[in-house]
């Protein structure tokens, strides 16, 4: 899947997330905590991608491999989960892990009511 792909997919996505949320009470006004998801393609920038998440604020919670063998990781930061907000995010983040050969799996967070 190419990047122009991931975004229209993730973007999507992030669109049935935001409703699913909202038919459940949820505040997207309020900062959640969203834990999001990468895979690296290449380790070769790894240091460098986790510099910048970490100077935009976000915390890297865990490391795992996927069943295809890509090293991944978990990382979290504050943020509503107003769709125009969410979709700017995930924009700015695949193209950041496209930059450090790594690719983006999508967001969770749980509902605040």
């Amino acid at each position: 899947m190419n990047t122009k792909q991931l975004e229209i997919l993730q973007l999507r996505e992030n669109k049935e997330m935001c409703e699913i949320l909202k038919a459940s009470g949820d505040k997207s006004d309020v900062a959640h905590t969203l834990v999001h998801k990468l895979e690296f393609i290449s380790e070769y920038k790894k240091s460098d991608l986790l510099e910048e998440l970490e100077e935009r604020g976000f915390v890297i919670t865990e490391s795992f491999v996927t069943e295809e063998g890509y090293n991944g990781l978990l990382f979290e930061n504050q943020s509503t989960t107003e769709l125009d907000s969410i979709q700017a995010l995930t924009l700015w983040l695949i193209a950041l892990l496209d930059e450090h050969d790594a690719r983006y799996g999508g967001w969770i967070t749980e509902v605040v009511g």
